[in-house]
């Protein structure tokens, strides 16, 4: 909380906020973090003072800030730059008239409201032009041709404003937040309409980065930045583990000249992918926390987080989509072996269970209903009860309970095939789906969701055959 009533000498950063018509005594100052919204401190303007003021003894990390009235959660934009003298400036914000706001002491919050102030009046004018043109039936065809060219040039004039502050403020904070709105130009491409589509696509995502300003100390701490990373990796790239790993590597690379960008973003992704809704991406993971973690690219990192993290990844990675399932013996309740490399199903699916297990209650009857439908078609249903040593009984008496007694059910009572840990089965229910060849296929599905998936792969099976069989 700051208070003031004078202001100190050695202050490096300054800011003076006299805000008209504002009866409390407190201001909120925010700012931006990527994809969040922060509270820095909160502002008291003391008995007698007529305005509010934030300093602080170092330089403010550059960006977009937000002045916050009180109760009301009013915000009022500005930019703070990275030197001194864009540190101590003084913002008037006149409440009585359409909330305007000045700036004296700022050539960064001049520019960029100064060409906000203009977009926003030619928005205006064009929503004026637009609106007579819609009563076409009562214009000429000449008055309809003139406000036509009037729109064309606003359009220009606007664009003209763009380059204009690009060209003249090119390392400003006001520069990323224009550059990184403005339109994608292609170039000419050749081809069928299918083959031009492709050739937009991948130049577009080879330069979707290119207007803005990675580099810049500012950037994290704008509202522009954490978007574009977003739609890059979620729209732009193919939602399968080998796309999404080399997007990210790109992203990263992008980013290594700005320190406090790259460790934010390689924490967000690692984040981002252990914590992934989507089958497979949890490779995604593996391949950061071992390229980079297990690399001495996060240096910030402690070493005993690191490790927890690493170890993690190297108890996944052996159970990745794509990877030969681990082999292991179990028994059933009279001591019949079931071992995973003798099975020669089709598809071999693992249900992970253990007694008490809300969810595994819940998962059961469709993992019933499936092994009923698929168990003749080529399809072996195995449980794994997770529980062992003394409690591995309970595991029969709640197989009885839920009524699985017509499912292959096995289990692990003294630990022997270590498999809870080869599958790293620290949750239930997990489901493994795994193919004749015994790789894993699939995993992590949602027993209510068995049914339609192997449904699908059948028919992607059979798809594949008749390919085959025409080649």
């Amino acid at each position: 909380m700051v208070l003031f009533s004078g202001v100190s000498s050695l202050a490096q950063a300054d800011i003076e906020i006299d805000i008209k018509n504002y009866e409390s005594d407190t201001m909120i100052l925010g700012y931006y973090l990527a994809d969040k919204m922060l509270v820095k401190d909160s502002i008291i303007r003391k008995e007698g003072e007529s305005t509010f003021r934030y300093t602080q003894d170092t330089l403010m990390d550059p960006g977009m800030y937000m002045v916050v009235s009180v109760p009301e959660g009013i915000f009022y934009q500005v930019l703070v730059g990275q030197d001194t003298e864009e540190q101590n400036f003084k913002v008037v914000i006149d409440t009585t008239t359409d909330q305007e706001i000045f700036f004296s002491g700022t050539d960064e919050n001049y520019t960029f409201y100064e060409y906000l102030n203009y977009v926003t009046a030619s928005r205006k004018e064009v929503a004026r032009l637009d609106d007579v043109l819609s009563r076409t039936d009562t214009v000429l065809k000449t008055v309809i041709d003139q406000l036509e060219e009037d729109k064309i040039m606003l359009d220009i004039m606007v664009k003209k404003k763009q380059s204009k502050l690009l060209e003249e403020h090119p390392e400003s904070i006001a520069a990323i937040l224009v550059s990184s709105n403005l339109p994608f130009n292609f170039p000419e491409f050749t081809g069928t309409p299918e083959e031009i589509q492709d050739q937009k696509y991948r130049h577009y995502k080879a330069h979707y980065f290119d207007n803005i300003n990675l580099d810049h100390p500012a950037v994290l701490r704008t509202p522009v930045i954490h978007q574009r990373v977003e739609y890059y990796l979620d729209n732009l790239t193919l939602i399968e583990a080998d796309s999404v790993i080399a997007s990210v590597d790109t992203v990263l690379a992008k980013m290594e000249g700005n320190p406090e960008l790259y460790r934010y973003y390689l924490s967000f992704l690692l984040n981002k992918y252990g914590n992934s809704k989507y089958i497979g991406l949890d490779a995604v993971y593996v391949h950061l926390a071992l390229n980079y973690y297990g690399k001495d690219k996060a240096p910030w990192v402690t070493e005993e987080n690191k490790k927890e993290i690493i170890s993690n990844a190297k108890k996944i990675e052996p159970i990745l989509i794509g990877k030969p399932a681990p082999d292991f013996t179990i028994h059933q309740q009279d001591g019949t072996p079931i071992t995973l490399s003798e099975l020669d199903d089709r598809y071999t699916v693992l249900v992970f269970w253990k007694p008490n297990c809300g969810h595994c209650t819940k998962a059961m009857p469709h993992v019933i209903d499936f092994d009923k439908k698929w168990k003749s078609k080529g399809v072996k249903t195995i449980t794994i009860c997770t529980k062992n040593g003394k409690d591995f009984n309970s595991c029969w008496d709640d197989v009885k309970k839920k009524g699985m007694d017509g499912l292959i059910n096995g289990g692990d009572q003294f630990g022997k095939s270590r498999i809870l840990s080869k599958y790293y089965a620290t949750s239930t229910p997990k489901i493994f789906i795994i193919d004749e060849d015994k790789k894993i296929k699939l995993k992590k599905i949602p027993a209510e969701n068995l049914d339609a998936v192997m449904e699908q792969m059948y028919l992607e099976d059979e798809k594949r055959a008749m390919s085959q069989g025409e080649e």
